[in-house]
């Protein structure tokens, strides 16, 4: 970020510039953003969307950003009407639609939506009920087992456990009529806590819309591995796996209407939730329910919008960092939570620019759209840059539903995890104690976490905080999943209470729920500029190759494990081998790396680009052109979206696939293909020890040693 950019190295530098950037962002400013982009409804592709797209662009013109708006034309669901209706005697009439509170006015705006599942299809059934707790596979396996048909009934499932488009496929499958997923006290409302306007947690009108696109590509339904334009080629619509039975969504108070009227046998251990009666597998002959929908699928237009900073030095080389534009309603914690913060690092950055510490690197503040209904906008960003991304993109940072309380965590690439950590040491916790940092925080409730499942931390080794594994469900999805661009998705939770996609997501809930006082936000802002600093600026790329090392072991201790829940025999000792391989080499390379770059020297340009040039060679060696199996799409052999449940990563992905097959073959074949990968890690880790000076490494030094 200094002018003269990366190979200086002045001491105190980037300290002085990280200090400055944080005077910047304020609560107040957060709050004001949070105002402005919460102010109405703004579904995908609504006169509201496109009103909250010009207000995000304003805003990045208005600090001096260059502004590029990138439009694209989606396949997106449009909620025409809905009908759910108890049709034996006494017949009912369900609600679909969230009740309008006194105490929070935004309830009653006229643009909010009834519930809807996007993407259901259109259709009008009449027909017994049966009860399949989360909707699972498992759960539809004991239903079968227990010899319940699902067959020409309609399915009640409620909301957890899975993303909700895998209920509407598994019953589909199994030969539904139709699907009612509905919110569960238990798991989101007085379960938990006191529901709102009292409290915190879904009342008994809460309805949870959200996409069931269930595809093996996220993005566009029509355009796969292309950018959704005006006149791209497209797919046959009726060619493409989207639900064909009506789904629609329910608060447990209309669903308890049904479920208390069954009569057929009791569920099974496990299955019971929060409504006070006993759940019931069936209805029985006596109880039918009709469920009756009509959505539109149509091309509709929505927009990314971007605000850029341009590097002065090595302007080619990009930061992304990104969160979605669009809600289901108000959307104050999802995504707004997230998008303010997006908002004020820019602020933040751009003021640095007027003062003339421009950042080194090519800064990207994107604000995505269409990500409700199936990570849309980001996903036809990525395929419409996929060279100059693959080629230049340094990492992607996630800001998605961010600030949601004061207990930080982060889900990342094992190359990001050091950075994170080490820029968590420099931010104060929110609401925390005097000197309290966000990395004390972290850890100890690491630490309290790690004793309470009877696994505490073994002295002398000081504990370390755990990271989660990135899955689906957000805009990483493109970068990291498709493209292979180093990713992580930072945020805080911990607040007493969830609106998720319901109406009652307005700035009131959040700020009664989360706080008023912006400090979560603010904290999150100041963590996020620090991180961009660095990968904007510090002229060695603060990336860690060699930690893919020990979060492989990891990775295959968790696969030995699934394998023996499967009973099948399989041997990583090939694998194991190329890691003790790989760690011979990556381990002292990375430990020169950081010596080199906290030496404070100036070294030439020339040479750290070509350190960097192999620092980004070794993160793209994880991207496998064919694609996974069966997903080809997906790109990225170390993670992907688990393809059963959405949300959750299946980390070694091909090699996952293969065991879950229980194909020993397919077994030993992607072990052989992750050894290949580690091979080339390693010697792109050997060329970067020899330029660092390690002559002990293997790869001979033919272009230059450390200056």
């Amino acid at each position: 970020m200094a002018a003269k950019g990366p190979g200086t190295s002045e001491d105190g530098i980037q300290t002085r510039i990280e200090s400055t950037l944080n005077e910047v962002p304020t609560a107040a400013s957060l709050r004001a953003y949070h105002e402005l982009l919460g102010s109405e409804p703004h579904v995908a592709g609504t006169p509201g969307d496109e009103r909250t797209i010009q207000r995000i662009a304003d805003a990045f013109a208005a600090m001096g950003l260059v502004v590029r708006r990138h439009e694209f034309h989606a396949y997106l669901a449009q909620h025409v009407d809905a009908t759910v209706q108890i049709t034996s005697p006494p017949v009912a009439t369900l609600p679909l639609i969230e009740r309008a509170l006194p105490e929070d006015p935004d309830t009653s705006h006229p643009d909010l939506p009834a519930g809807f599942n996007a993407y259901s299809g259109s259709g009008d059934v009449t027909a017994e009920i049966v009860y399949a707790n989360y909707g699972t596979t498992e759960d539809f396996e004991q239903l079968s087992a227990l010899g319940v048909s699902v067959q020409g009934r309609i399915v009640m499932a409620r909301y957890g456990k899975n993303y909700r488009g895998f209920k509407a496929r598994y019953a589909e499958e199994a030969g539904a009529a139709g699907l009612i997923i509905f919110t569960d006290p238990a798991d989101a409302g007085y379960g938990r806590g006191i529901p709102y306007p009292e409290g915190g947690y879904a009342n008994a009108s809460s309805i949870q819309r959200g996409s069931i696109k269930t595809l093996d590509y996220a993005g566009d339904p029509l355009t796969p591995f292309e950018p959704a334009t005006a006149n791209a080629a497209r797919l046959a619509a009726d060619e493409v796996a989207l639900p064909r039975i009506p789904v629609q969504p329910l608060g447990w108070d209309a669903a308890a209407q049904i479920m208390s009227r069954m009569r057929g046998p009791a569920v099974p251990q496990g299955w019971q939730g929060g409504l006070p009666f006993a759940y019931r597998l069936t209805g029985g002959e006596d109880l039918t329910v009709r469920l009756a929908v009509r959505q539109r699928r149509a091309l509709v237009k929505s927009a990314n919008v971007l605000g850029v900073l341009p590097g002065t030095s090595e302007p080619e080389k990009m930061v992304i960092i990104g969160c979605h534009h669009d809600a289901w309603g108000f959307g104050a914690s999802d995504p707004l939570a997230g998008t303010m913060i997006l908002l004020e690092c820019a602020r933040s950055f751009a003021e640095l620019a007027r003062q003339g510490l421009a950042p080194a690197r090519t800064i990207i503040f994107a604000a995505w759209g269409a990500e409700e209904q199936g990570i849309i906008g980001s996903v036809e960003w990525c395929e419409a840059n996929r060279d100059d991304l693959v080629a230049n993109a340094v990492a992607y940072i996630n800001l998605d539903m961010a600030a949601m309380g004061e207990d930080f965590g982060a889900s990342a690439d094992p190359s990001l995890k050091r950075l994170i950590t080490a820029a968590t040491k420099a931010v104060p916790q929110a609401r925390g104690k005097e000197g309290q940092s966000v990395f004390d925080a972290w850890v100890s409730r690491t630490v309290h976490d790690a004793a309470a499942a009877g696994n505490p931390p073994t002295p002398p080794e000081p504990p370390e905080p755990v990271f989660g594994n990135l899955g689906g469900g957000s805009d990483h999805v493109g970068f990291y999943c498709h493209l292979g661009i180093p990713s992580c998705g930072l945020g805080a939770s911990g607040s007493p209470g969830t609106a998720y996609h319901s109406n009652y997501d307005t700035l009131a809930w959040y700020r009664k729920v989360v706080g008023d006082d912006y400090q979560p936000a603010l904290m999150l802002t100041r963590l996020a500029n620090i991180i961009l600093a660095r990968l904007a600026n510090e002229p060695l790329l603060p990336l860690d190759p060699a930690r893919y090392g020990p979060d492989l072991r990891s990775h295959l201790q968790t696969l030995e494990k699934r394998a023996r829940s499967l009973d099948v025999a399989v041997d990583f000792q090939r694998l194991r081998d190329a890691l003790d391989d790989f760690d011979a080499v990556a381990i002292p390379t990375q430990q020169r790396l950081l010596e080199v770059a906290s030496s404070g020297r100036s070294n030439p340009p020339q040479w750290l680009r070509r350190v960097n040039a192999l620092l980004g060679d070794a993160q793209r060696r994880w991207r496998h052109e064919p694609g996974l199996p069966g997903r080809p799409w997906f790109k990225n052999l170390f993670a992907a979206t688990d393809p059963t449940s959405g949300y959750a990563a299946w980390m070694l992905p091909a090699l996952r696939y293969h065991l879950e097959r229980r194909d020993l073959d397919g077994v030993a074949n992607a072990v052989e293909l992750y050894a290949e990968v580690l091979a080339s890690l390693k010697g792109d880790l050997s060329r970067i020890g020899q330029l660092l000076g390690l002559q002990s490494l293997e790869t001979p030094a033919a272009i230059g040693s450390y200056p």
